[in-house]
């Protein structure tokens, strides 16, 4: 979800989704875009989930923009992040 404090009552949307990732507070602009930047980069590179999320998350520590957030992840009980792909790769 792209907004800031998007976690209060997003569980209800997984009904219609496998998993959610949100922010419990305020992000700046820049921080947001860091995150976005590297986790995006990780899911289209076929990597699960919980992969891009924690590469996001260190990009935005490594900037050094002292945030102090981090993302939360939300899954379905039937979901594994671990092992969730969005991607998958071309058949050559």
């Amino acid at each position: 979800m792209n907004s800031c404090d998007s976690l209060d009552g997003a569980d209800v949307l997984l009904s219609a989704v496998p998993a959610l990732i949100g922010m419990s507070a305020s992000v700046s602009d820049l921080a947001a875009t860091v995150f976005a930047a590297r986790f995006y980069s990780a899911i289209a590179s076929t990597q699960p989930v919980a992969a891009a999320l924690a590469q996001g998350s260190v990009a935005v520590e490594m900037s050094d923009l002292e945030e102090g957030w981090m993302p939360a992840a939300l899954a379905r009980r039937d979901v594994d992040l671990q092992s969730l792909v969005l991607v998958q790769p071309m058949a050559v």
